[in-house]
This record gives structure tokens, sequence and C-alpha cells, in this order.
């Protein structure tokens, strides 16, 4: 027994205050210390950070940075010598907007969009009886008035042009430039006005809206374009469409063809569309409108290209050439390599910033920089340019 007292004295009360003495100076050193370690983005399980049109954040080759701070080291303790300290920064959470559904038209807009519809089509000739319709919120303000600035000198577009705007504020911006020239109509829908990534919802319930819009035009007989108007006109289109809607082929609807290859089932671009209310096309819209709005996540290209290509209940889908209406691949082709077409969409671009940049770089941005009116001597350049090809 008093060998075993002696052992206890000797050998494990002195380890027991080594072991002690350590973890105490082990945790006093976790506190102090600043973790400085980097983290390539491609092993975070979430994948990429994304900033806003759909960016990698890095910093340096494929990293960013992660700054860990000790309990201390925020009341200026501890870190590396010689480097400045670096407060915490305060992460907000990310608030996500509230998914307030697909818009609904009112009964009395309606009314209005189709009486300002038929008012237009009355006043085209027989030959060339259909009109151009373009859904828009108030962040296209501008490409849209772009839009109406680089068609000014083409004689059949304004004329039979409606805009059907979310809100009132972007018609009454268009009135303001150019009076009555240019029909604009608005379905009075105030919570949608900034621009929306691709792929976010409100973005989607904008395309379901439009949707909705394209069935209430079609079922009430009225045959339109939809257009958008982020593209650039090089040509008065009017014989493009006459072509389509005199021609002894059987069309219901008639889409340009992607510049990209999607797949088998995916080769057809949504706009501009060409829509004669037949039989065929009004059960497309109706067969579109109904799943939009039965499922959030569908994209209305992507049902369009699905249906065209099962004929759906015998539907008809005819295909503009690329020659004739370009996408955004056209800005990536040789200059040697690639036709003019009638138009030139503006897409493979997310965000209307980019998409405003994209058009000025290459001449295709007629607004003065200030004030946003058509400066006509630019549209004339660009005509004596592109007008003739």
């Amino acid at each position: 027994m008093t060998r075993l007292k002696l052992a206890f004295r000797t050998i494990l009360v002195p380890l027991f205050f080594v072991y002690f003495f350590l973890h105490i100076g082990f945790t006093t050193w976790k506190l102090f210390q600043v973790d400085n370690t980097r983290i390539g983005y491609e092993n975070l399980k979430d994948g990429p950070l994304l900033a806003k049109g759909g960016k990698h954040l890095k910093k340096g080759k494929n990293v960013i940075e992660a700054i860990g701070y000790g309990k201390l080291s925020a009341l200026g303790f501890g870190g590396i010598r010689g480097q400045k300290k670096r407060k915490p920064k305060v992460v907000q959470p990310v608030m996500v907007p509230k998914d307030e559904g697909v818009p609904e038209i009112a009964e009395n807009v309606k009314m209005k969009v189709l009486f300002e519809a038929e008012n237009l089509l009355n006043q085209t000739s027989k030959s060339s009886n259909f009109i151009y319709v373009a859904m828009i919120n108030n962040a296209y303000e501008r490409m849209t008035l772009n839009w109406i600035c680089n068609t000014a000198s083409m004689d059949n577009v304004h004329n039979r042009t409606l805009i059907v705007s979310m809100d009132p504020s972007t018609c009454t911006s268009i009135r303001s430039q150019w009076d009555e020239t240019i029909k604009c109509v608005s379905l009075e829908i105030n919570n949608y006005k900034n621009g929306y990534d691709w792929g976010k919802q409100q973005y989607i319930n904008i395309l379901t809206l439009r949707a909705n819009l394209m069935e209430l035009l079609t079922k009430n007989d009225i045959p339109y374009v939809l257009i958008e108007t982020d593209a650039t006109w090089f040509k008065d289109p009017l014989l493009l469409f006459l072509n389509r809607t005199n021609s002894e082929e059987d069309y219901d609807i008639v889409v340009p063809v992607k510049g990209y290859d999607g797949g088998s089932w995916d080769t057809l671009a949504f706009d501009p569309m060409l829509i004669s209310p037949t039989n065929g096309s009004k059960m497309f819209m109706e067969e579109m409108k109904t799943r939009l709005n039965g499922d959030k996540k569908l994209y209305d290209q992507d049902i369009m290209n699905q249906l065209c290509a099962s004929q759906h209940n015998g539907l008809i889908c005819r295909q503009f050439s690329y020659n004739e209406i370009a996408d955004g691949k056209w800005y990536k082709m040789d200059e040697r390599d690639r036709e003019i077409p009638f138009i030139l969409n503006n897409n493979f671009n997310s965000g209307t910033k980019n998409k405003e940049t994209r058009q000025a770089l290459n001449g295709f941005w007629f607004l003065a920089s200030k004030t946003n009116q058509c400066v006509i001597s630019k549209v004339n350049r660009f005509m004596e340019k592109y007008g003739k090809s």
C-alpha cells in the first residue's frame, strides 16, 4: 500500500499537472488564433458563389478567402504579426423576396387591351392583317424606348405596335416622347417593376403572365407577332411576315430556330412568334397557359418546344431561318460569316444593363445618354450601314 501511494505521488500527480497546464495553454492559444484558411470554391458543397448575372466571386485563381476570428481577436489580441487587424463583417441573412404569385389581369384591363388591339388591327390592310405585341415591365423602359427609336424610320412598325406595360409609369414615359404614335396599355400591376434574374420565381411569373395575355389575344381572334423590345431590327420585317401569312403553306405559329443546338426537342426560340388565331394555335395557347399556371417551375419556351415536337392536337409549327431572325450567338460569330438578319434577339445575356452595354458596344444603342431621348442621327447612320443589306 505504501508503494502504491509513493507511485501515485511521484508519477500520476505530476502527469495530472502536466496535462492540466497543457490543456489550459492549448485552449488559450485557440482563443487568440486567427484562422486564415483558403478554400477552393469548387470544393464547396453548394457550388460556386454566384453574383447577379451568374458570375463567380473569386479571389485569386479559383479561390475565395475565408477569414475566421478567435473569440478574443475581435478585441484586438492575437492574429498574425504585422497583419492589419480586420473586424469580422456582419453577415446579414439573404432576404428571399416573397412570391406573390402570377399577377391577375383585371377584367376591365382585358377589355382595354382587346379594344386597342382590335383598333390597331382595323387600321391595317387585309393583306397585312396582323399587329406587333410586346409585354414589358418598368425595368425594360429604356430598352423599349431604344427599340422604338430603332424602328422610328420604318414605315410599317409603330402604326401596328401595341406595348403592354405591367405598370402605368412606363406608358407615361413612352407617351412623353412619342405621344400616341405608338400605343401603350398598362396592366395596372405595380409590384413587378424590378429587373429579375433568369430563373428567379418573379421572372417565371412574368413569363406566365405573358402567356396568359397571349392566350387572351389568340382566343379573341387577334393575329399578331409577339416581339421583345431588347431586340435590334435591321430591316422592316413586314415582308418577312407577309410571306408567311400569305403563303399557301399552313401554319399555326411560326418561330425562329436557335443558334445553339439544344437537342432534338429544344430547337426553337420563343419569339418573335407569328400567331394565326386558328384552332391549333388556340389549343396550343390554352395548353401552355394551363401548364404554366399549374407548375411554377415551367418555362414557356420549354413547353412550346415540347408541344411543337409532339404536334400537340395537330399543332403546325413553322420556322424562320437563322438568317432571317438571329439570336445572341450572332454577336460571337466571325463578321465574315454572319448574315444581317431582319431581327437580332439580345438573348444569352442576363440583365438589362448587360443587354444595353452589348447593344451600345455594337452600335445598336440610339438614345441620348443623359435624357433617354431618341437620337435620330444615330438611327440614320445605323440604317445606312445595315438597312440595305
